[in-house]
């Protein structure tokens, strides 16, 4: 069982590994468990999942991997899922957590995420959350796709709660490509001390071989891929979880939370990908 929660939750590096489009196919079950595995040799320790990957076989294959890297070694591993909106009543969020962790084989969740704001009001919610950080059953919790004033309003709802340390994570969609983020929420986030946890840090795969961060990835001896990971988590508060599943890759992407951007060449990446100027709707992948 977990140590009670700590006030803030850490991260154990600035590259996690994300598993959305995992288990969508039953042939690509062995590999994408391999994958898993390899990711965890090579050094991830934050594996992010949810309960709509693949109608939870996302987080069946998380638990296979981490049967395979070994049970006594739960503790190392930071695992994070996810409750659907429309299940995030007190009572549902409570079952759907229980559900996750008899899918991945653990006892507890070191952060369990509200996907997206539905139906279900904030402080059903969030007394499902207080009630499974009571058993035990999760260490922290927070949300994710929400914006500025989707904040503010849960942040309300855990106050009236009285529900003390209240939500670490945003994980929002935040690359090159969807930077609108840098206008506001990062910022607000940064004042509040919550994370922000990046799905898609590489867009659907096209940074990874754009040109322009081409350029500057060879002066570096790195890849296009390592220069936009590299970017995304330039700044504190903020980690990138990109899901792969080619060994090459996945070590690639691990080694580009070692790459410090000079700022020479951010300014270059800013010419290519001009931050925004005024406030964006958030986007969402």
């Amino acid at each position: 069982m977990p140590t009670s929660p700590s006030t803030t939750f850490t991260t154990p590096g600035p590259i996690g590994l994300g598993t959305w489009k995992m288990g969508v196919s039953a042939a690509q079950r062995r590999a994408e468990i391999a994958a898993v595995a390899r990711a965890l040799s090579a050094g991830y320790r934050l594996i992010d999942t949810a309960e709509m990957y693949g109608d939870g076989a996302a987080e069946k294959i998380v638990g296979a991997a981490l049967e395979a890297f070994g049970p006594s070694r739960r503790a190392e591993v930071v695992i994070v899922s996810k409750v659907l909106p429309e299940n995030a009543s007190r009572a549902g969020t409570v079952r759907a957590c229980e559900a996750s962790l008899k899918r991945i084989g653990c006892d507890y969740l070191d952060l369990y995420l509200l996907h997206w704001r539905g139906r279900h009001p904030f402080a059903e919610t969030i007394a499902g959350f207080m009630e499974l950080r009571e058993r035990g059953l999760i260490r922290h919790w927070g949300v994710s796709n929400f914006d500025v004033d989707d904040l503010e309003e849960w942040k309300a709802a855990e106050a009236a709660a009285d529900a003390g340390v209240g939500a670490q994570c945003n994980q929002i969609y935040y690359c090159l490509a969807a930077r609108g983020i840098d206008f506001d929420l990062l910022p607000w986030q940064r004042e509040h001390g919550m994370l922000a946890m990046a799905y898609s840090p590489l867009g659907m795969g096209e940074l990874a071989g754009n040109p322009k961060l081409e350029r500057i990835a060879r002066e570096r001896g790195a890849t296009a891929a390592q220069i936009a990971l590299a970017w995304c988590v330039r700044n504190r508060g903020v980690m990138a979880i990109p899901k792969s599943v080619n060994p090459a890759r996945i070590d690639e992407n691990l080694r580009a939370g070692e790459i410090r951007l000079t700022e020479a060449e951010l300014a270059a990446i800013d010419r290519a990908f001009p931050p925004p100027r005024s406030k964006r709707p958030l986007e969402m992948a």
